[in-house]
């Protein structure tokens, strides 16, 4: 039987292939760990030296990587630090999120510059979004000194990473798409990549906790709810942009209407915004900020207790859905939410954990897992840099 030629399927590593996969190995493990030496590299890769050092030199010659010579007493003269080269961009790392813009500075091995930036803004105007954000950057790229830079940005909705747009942005003052990437490069004449803050997150527990390896999902809780997904050690973004909109699924009949436009939605019963204005109306008052919300529970307050198990008990329920569907049994949370603590996590668990297709005997790394995310906001913000790691490391052939 004649094979199709129109396609490979299935097809295997020649010699050049198996070159470029070793040559993103090592790179990545520079990244990761900020310089190896040779030895290090060839206990790493389980390659022997020889072998590293045609790789290292490969990506040498490819301006990918460059060699600190580090002097030592001994036998020998020197030994060589082999890094990511200096003559990378610096990163500019910038999160839109509700309320506030963030920025912090990072070099070309994703260290940081500057400390963590913010901005208060009222998110009215999409034109106003966009002098806001230039003025932050300038601030921080003069802050940091550097005439070189890109730009990383991780904005909180659905976002189309092809184009660089946000197509939704909830709790802004305005409807509709926004493009930010063309915009940005517009004014500033700098290179951008964008995708959602839950990516960013995902992005930063890959490369922060990299030694894991595993599948997991981040669950970012505030005033909306949104997730990503690390599986086979990428982010899964989906054709249409739209993976990790958790809080859009439906979990209540008659409920209200959601910002998506349809009713019922997880954010409107579990989300922090919907916490606060059931609150409100038990109560009878105009409004509740986060922070008092929080000190009433914590203070047990009935109607406060009440509120939050509610809302704790459809997330848990809600996860349980989605641990039996994906098999993912990492979850990771962040959001303001975590505030609430262990009570509130006590509450997700009880209704999450009782998976009947995990075995009693599993080992201890395959058992489910939910736990509040242990990343400073500054290392979340760095994760969103890391889209530039990747398109170099997807670009090498």
């Amino acid at each position: 039987m004649k094979l199709p030629t129109s396609k490979r399927y299935l097809a295997g590593l020649n010699n050049y292939d198996l070159r470029c996969y070793n040559r993103r190995i090592a790179l990545k493990l520079l990244y990761q760990h900020k310089g190896l030496s040779k030895s290090q590299l060839s206990e790493t890769m389980g390659l022997s030296i020889p072998a590293v050092s045609k790789i290292v030199q490969d990506l040498i010659d490819e301006n990918r990587v460059e060699v600190e010579e580090i002097s030592h007493s001994g036998r020998g003269n020197h030994r060589g630090i082999y890094k990511v080269t200096s003559q990378r961009p610096c990163t500019i790392c910038i999160s839109i999120i509700p309320g506030q813009l963030m920025a912090i500075v990072v070099d070309n091995e994703i260290k940081p510059l500057t400390p963590l930036a913010k901005r208060e803004v009222t998110l009215e105007t999409p034109e106003q979004l966009i002098d806001d954000l230039v003025q932050l950057i300038v601030m921080v790229k003069n802050e940091a000194n550097v005439t070189d830079y890109r730009l990383a940005v991780a904005v909180h909705g659905q976002v189309d990473v092809k184009s660089g747009a946000s197509l939704k942005m909830p709790h802004a003052q305005w409807q509709g798409r926004i493009e930010l990437k063309y915009l940005l490069q517009s004014r500033l004449n700098v290179d951008v990549l964008l995708d959602n803050d839950c990516v960013m997150m995902a992005l930063a527990e890959k490369w922060k906790m990299y030694e894991e390896q595993r599948d997991f999902c981040v669950l970012n809780i505030s005033n909306g709810i949104g997730s990503s997904f690390l599986i086979s050690n990428d982010v899964y973004r989906g054709p249409h942009f739209g993976s990790g909109q958790i809080g859009h699924t439906f979990v209540e009949m008659n409920g209200h209407i959601c910002g998506c436009g349809r009713e019922g939605c997880l954010e409107t019963v579990a989300s922090l915004a919907s916490m606060k204005r059931e609150y409100c109306h038990i109560k009878q008052v105009d409004n509740v900020s986060t922070s008092d919300l929080i000190k009433a529970f914590h203070s047990q307050d009935v109607d406060a207790v009440n509120v939050v198990n509610k809302a704790a008990k459809v997330i848990g329920r809600a996860l349980y859905n989605f641990l039996v569907t994906l098999d993912i049994n990492q979850i990771i949370l962040y959001g303001e939410t975590c505030q609430f603590g262990s009570l509130w996590l006590s509450t997700i668990l009880n209704e999450t954990l009782g998976n009947p297709f995990e075995s009693g005997d599993s080992l201890k790394e395959e058992q489910t897992a939910i736990t509040f995310g242990k990343l400073t906001e500054e290392e979340k913000l760095i994760g969103i840099s890391y889209l530039w790691v990747e398109k170099e490391l997807d670009l090498m052939g």
